[in-house]
C-alpha cells in the first residue's frame, strides 16, 4: 500500500511539473471568455487537457509551458462573430490559443444559443514562486518573427543573381542598392507574368499583398475556396495596397484588394495618384473586413502617439497602403518625418523583430484582427497598443473618406485587457469597370455564399465578412455585377 502511494505522488508530481493540471487550465479558460465575451455569454460543456511541451523561456529566464487542449464552448445567447463593433471572432481566436482551423462552429450570418463550437486551443504559463501562472494564449503564427527563407523567396534570390551576373555587374556594383531594384523588378515581372497566364485561362490574377500578409492569407483562401467551384484566382504576391492599384490600373491584375480610404484616393486621383489622375473605371465588388490603425509599443514604451516624438519609429513597406494611412495619422495628431529620429520601412515581422531587440520604439500598421505576428510577437514581449486622439480620428474620418472611427476590441490580443479607440479602414476587393457583370456576379456570390466557413479555409479575417457590409463602397462606384449577385437567392 505505502509503494502505491508514493507511486501515486511520484506521478502527480510528474504532472504537476509539466504544467498546469485539468481543473487550472479550465478555470483560466473560463475566466478569459468571461471577460472577454461577457458573462453569462457562452459555457465550456466539454474540456480536456491534451498535454504540453516546453515553451521559450520567458525574460527573467522563467520556465514557460504551452498546454494543449480540446474543449466544446456552448453559447448561452445569440450571437453573430462577424461584427466589427464587438469582440467578435478576433477576440475568441485569440483568448482560445488557437489557428483558424482550430475553431469550428462559427455560421456565417450569426450563432444562435444553444449552437456549440469546438476548440483545439493552447496557452502558455510560467512557473513562479505561486505556482503555474497563465501567461497568454500560444496563439496561432504561420511564419515567424525570424522566419527562414522559404523555396519561393530561394528561387527569386537565385533569380536575381543570375540577372545580376546577366547584367555584367561587378561586385562593387551588386551592393544592396543594387540588388534591391533588381528585386524589385524581378517581383514586378513575375506578378505581371502570372496574371496575364490566369487570364490566358479565364481565370482572375489577384493583386494581394506580402507573402507573410493577411490579404495574401485572404487571397489564398478565396483561390482554395474558387478552385473548389472551377473557378481560377491566382493570388500574385506584392508590397500592398498602392501596389496592387496600379497593377489594376495598367491591366497586370484582374482583381485587387487594398484599404478603403487609398482607394477613394485612387478613383479621385489624390494622393499618391495624383500623378495619374482619376482612376474613373475603378469599381468595388465586396467590403471584406475592417482594418484597423495599430499603434503599438512596448509596455514600457510611450504613453501615447504624441509620445513618440523624438523616437525611432516604422511606418510599413513604400508600396504599402498601411504606409499612406500612418502618414496622415501622424499629420492629423501634428506629427511629421522630420520630428522623428529614424523612420524605417520594414515590413511588419521585420518592425517587430526591431522593436523586440531594442531599435525601434513603436510602429504603425493598418491591419486587420488579430495579426498573426503581432501574437506572435506578445508571446516575446509585452507589448501595448496606443490609443489615438479622439480630435484626430474625427478630423481624419472628415477629411479621408474611407475613415471610420473604430475600438480594438478586448481580447483581440492576448494582452489587450482594455478596448482601444483608433481608426480603421474596410479592406475592398476591387475590379475594373471592365470586368464583365457576370463574372462580377460570380465572384460576389462566391464571396457572400451561405454557410461558408472562412476559418476552414484558413482566414481569421475572412470570418469577419457579412453580409451586412457587403455593399457598404464608401463613396466608390459598386460594380453592376454586385446588385445582381446580392439580389438574387
Amino acid at each position: 500500500m505505502p509503494r502505491i502511494f508514493l507511486l501515486g505522488l511520484i506521478l502527480l508530481l510528474a504532472a504537476c511539473s509539466q504544467g498546469p493540471d485539468n481543473f487550472t487550465l479550465r478555470t483560466d479558460l473560463n475566466q478569459r471568455l468571461e471577460q472577454t465575451l461577457g458573462p453569462d455569454s457562452i459555457s465550456i460543456a466539454k474540456f480536456r487537457r491534451q498535454g504540453s511541451a516546453p515553451a521559450d523561456s520567458g525574460e527573467d529566464g522563467a520556465e514557460r509551458r504551452v498546454v494543449y487542449f480540446d474543449a466544446t464552448l456552448k453559447l448561452k445567447k445569440d450571437r453573430d462573430f462577424s461584427r466589427w463593433d464587438v469582440p467578435g471572432v478576433a477576440s475568441l481566436v485569440s483568448l482560445l490559443g488557437a489557428g483558424p482551423r482550430g475553431l469550428t462552429g462559427i455560421e456565417s450570418g450569426g450563432n444562435h444559443a444553444g449552437d456549440k463550437l469546438d476548440v483545439h486551443g493552447s496557452m502558455i504559463y510560467q512557473n513562479t514562486a505561486s505556482g503555474w501562472q497563465l501567461h497568454t494564449p500560444l496563439g496561432y503564427s504561420q511564419t515567424p518573427i525570424d522566419a527562414p527563407v522559404s523555396e519561393e523567396d530561394s528561387r527569386r534570390e537565385q533569380l536575381i543573381s543570375a540577372i545580376s551576373t546577366a547584367l555584367k555587374l561587378s561586385p562593387e556594383g551588386r551592393g544592396p542598392d543594387d540588388r534591391r531594384i533588381i528585386a524589385e523588378e524581378v517581383n514586378r515581372s513575375l506578378a505581371s507574368i502570372e496574371g496575364r497566364i490566369a487570364r490566358s485561362l479565364n481565370g482572375f490574377a489577384l493583386a494581394a499583398g506580402p507573402e507573410s500578409g493577411q490579404y495574401s492569407r485572404f487571397a489564398k483562401a478565396l483561390a482554395s475556396l474558387a478552385k473548389q467551384r472551377k473557378i481560377i484566382i491566382r493570388p500574385l504576391l506584392t508590397d500592398g495596397g498602392l501596389a496592387n492599384l496600379m497593377m489594376l490600373r495598367n491591366g497586370s491584375a484582374s482583381l485587387a484588394l487594398t484599404q478603403s480610404d487609398v482607394a477613394w484616393q485612387a478613383f479621385n486621383g489624390i494622393g499618391p495618384f495624383a500623378d495619374r489622375g482619376a482612376y474613373g473605371s475603378l469599381r468595388v465588388l465586396a467590403d471584406l473586413f475592417p482594418e484597423p490603425v495599430q499603434v503599438i509599443v512596448k509596455a514600457n514604451g510611450p504613453q501615447s502617439l504624441a509620445g513618440l516624438r523624438g523616437k525611432r519609429i516604422n511606418l510599413g513597406l513604400p508600396d504599402s497602403a498601411s504606409r499612406d494611412t500612418a502618414l496622415a495619422v501622424l499629420a492629423a495628431h501634428n506629427l511629421q518625418i522630420k520630428d522623428f529620429t529614424v523612420v524605417s520601412s520594414l515590413n511588419l515581422q521585420e518592425a517587430l523583430a526591431a522593436l523586440r531587440d531594442g531599435k525601434l520604439d513603436g510602429l504603425i500598421q493598418v491591419i486587420g484582427l488579430p495579426a498573426d505576428a503581432i501574437r506572435a510577437a506578445s508571446q516575446d514581449m509585452r507589448l501595448r497598443l496606443l490609443p489615438l486622439d479622439s480630435e484626430a480620428i474625427e478630423k481624419l474620418v472628415q477629411q479621408r473618406p474611407g475613415s471610420l472611427p473604430s475600438t480594438i476590441a478586448t481580447g483581440s490580443y492576448p494582452q489587450l485587457q482594455q478596448p482601444v479607440q483608433t481608426l480603421a479602414v474596410s479592406s475592398l476587393l476591387l475590379s475594373d469597370a471592365s470586368l464583365a457583370s457576370k463574372e462580377a456576379e460570380t465572384l460576389v456570390r462566391l464571396i457572400f455564399e451561405p454557410g461558408l466557413s472562412w476559418l476552414q479555409l484558413g482566414s481569421i479575417q475572412g470570418a469577419q465578412i457579412s453580409p451586412t457590409h457587403a455593399m457598404q463602397s464608401y463613396g466608390l462606384p459598386l460594380h453592376d455585377g454586385v446588385a445582381q449577385a446580392l439580389d438574387k437567392p
